[in-house]
């Protein structure tokens, strides 16, 4: 009974503490509500004070108002950033002249500037040289895909207005010329077409070129016999002497003089021959360019080789030739690409007419009256829509001419793009001494 009394007591305690906590916190939340409720009421009265206070000023004191009081206050924070951006400005001015009078950092700051004023100036160098070089390319590409009928629109500079392949076809036939303009009865190789003689004659001028001034330059570097000197000098002056001067005299030799029976003139034996014997288009260059080579080449290998047996030739073939790599491609580019183009040894010894071997650079200079006699001929629709007065239109001539020079590019262009790797390393092995 004792404890049954006790409980109940325990029980009657615990309802009691609930019911007070339960009192002071409504009690807690009703003093926050009233509190937050005066608050409210305090800052509508201060705000109809304000209100009230600032009515009576208008009306008795004549107190005016901004309007534009917002863009004012925008107006100050500005000003206070722009304060901020010159006290920022001033701080790291005064920061650069400070870092003048220290001369490890005037030192690093002045390199710093050469190299930026040595970028800008290659940069704008590079820029005008890429202009120079791809500008006119990119006009013959331009005049390639011009319909003829827009070469008098003015307002067609770079971009046709009518796209056609017909220069192309035009410029084609222009330059592919043969004896009897078919190939009906043409009993040589070489008489096909003038892209193939002037590959077929590059080729095998390019190899003879090689291989004399290769021995040329490899005899003036290491076999060492009177008048050595002296006979290189004379080769280089060969590049001296302006080829043209000379062009009379080689003309009357080739002329009273047959190479053991062959006729020069007239047969492109004559080109062979002089570059067979180190006297071919440019050939002092490439002999310069051996010599220069072969000097570099250690001559260990060359004891080494003379120590086992080998002679002379054995020694140039099996030692020196194998490398001089660099050497021999820079030469056979440069030979090749230079005779691809030539003109001049062409109309000397005139090979180059139609009974012999039609080149590109001769056919690219015909005259006006064999490109007339093709319009008509192969052309007749052309001649239908333009009229036939478009044959002999100087302008339309001068367009087929640009897209004949950049058909006559395209295999050089396409070759370097091949080869160009090889070409720089090449070139750049060409100029290395002591390797």
């Amino acid at each position: 009974m004792m404890n049954n009394d006790n409980n109940e007591k325990e029980v009657v305690v615990n309802e009691q503490s609930t019911h007070d906590e339960l009192t002071l916190l409504e009690q807690s939340k009703i003093a926050e509500a009233e509190e937050k409720r005066k608050q409210e009421i305090d800052t509508m009265r201060t705000k109809l004070g304000a209100e009230r206070a600032l009515q009576r000023l208008i009306n008795e004191e004549g107190f005016v108002i901004e309007e534009n009081y917002e863009e004012q206050k925008k107006k100050r924070l500005e000003e206070l950033e722009n304060e901020t951006v010159k006290q920022d400005l001033n701080r790291r001015y005064h920061e650069f002249v400070l870092s003048w009078q220290d001369p490890t950092k005037r030192m690093i700051r002045s390199k710093n500037t050469i190299t930026l004023f040595a970028v800008i100036f290659r940069t704008f160098i590079l820029i005008g040289l890429c202009f120079v070089i791809l500008t006119p390319i990119f006009e013959k590409l331009s005049y390639a895909f011009r319909y003829p009928g827009d070469i008098s629109n003015q307002q067609v500079v770079w971009i046709p207005e009518n796209w056609s392949v017909l220069n192309i076809e035009i410029a084609f036939k222009y330059l592919t010329l043969t004896k009897d303009n078919s190939l009906a009865n043409i009993p040589f190789l070489y008489n096909i077409s003038t892209f193939a003689n002037t590959i077929i004659l590059s080729t095998i001028t390019t190899v003879l070129q090689v291989v004399a001034t290769a021995v040329a330059g490899y005899s003036f570097a290491r076999l060492k016999f009177k008048g050595n000197n002296v006979i290189f000098f004379l080769i280089l002056l060969t590049l001296i002497v302006p080829s043209e001067s000379l062009q009379t005299a080689r003309m009357l030799f080739f002329y009273k003089y047959p190479f053991f029976g062959i006729k020069l003139i007239g047969n492109t034996m004559a080109i062979y021959i002089m570059s067979a014997f180190g006297m071919g288009l440019r050939s002092a260059i490439f002999v310069y360019l051996f010599r220069q080579f072969f000097r570099g080449i250690p001559i260990e290998l060359e004891e080494s080789a003379e120590i086992d047996g080998a002679g002379v030739i054995r020694t140039f073939w099996s030692v020196m030739l194998p490398n001089a790599r660099g050497a021999i491609v820079t030469v056979s580019i440069f030979s090749f690409v230079w005779q691809y183009n030539d003109y001049y040894w062409a109309s000397l010894y005139k090979f180059h007419d139609a009974n012999a071997m039609p080149l590109l650079t001769t056919a690219l200079a015909s005259s006006a009256e064999t490109f007339n006699s093709i319009i008509p001929t192969s052309f007749p629709q052309l001649i239908a829509d333009l009229g036939e007065s478009i044959a002999s239109n100087s302008q339309f001539y001068g367009l087929i001419l640009n897209t004949a020079a950049l058909l006559m590019m395209l295999p050089i262009i396409i070759g370097y793009l091949f080869a160009q790797n090889l070409f720089v390393e090449s070139i750049e092995r060409t100029g290395i001494t002591g390797m």
